[in-house]
């Protein structure tokens, strides 16, 4: 539980760093983030520690959000 929190306050600061840095390029990339984000939080919630599951599933998080980004960039392209 407190790993997971941690990791909720370390999404929440990059989330605002980045929120001032810079707008982010289209909604569908800030739907991917979020969808991201949620996903690697069921990871902690389903997982204890960094053993093997949590790492099997980090990397299914990590390889919908490449997909959801090359699908919003695309996207971007289009309009």
């Amino acid at each position: 539980m407190n790993s997971l929190i941690k990791l909720s306050s370390i999404a929440l600061c990059i989330g605002v760093l980045a929120g001032c840095q810079s707008q982010i390029e289209n909604p569908e990339m800030q739907q991917c983030a979020q969808q991201n984000y949620q996903c690697e939080v069921n990871c902690e919630q389903q997982s204890t520690g960094e053993g093997m599951v949590h790492k099997v599933c980090s990397t299914k998080c990590i390889e919908a959000y490449n997909q959801c980004k090359a699908n919003a960039e695309a996207l971007g392209n289009v309009q």
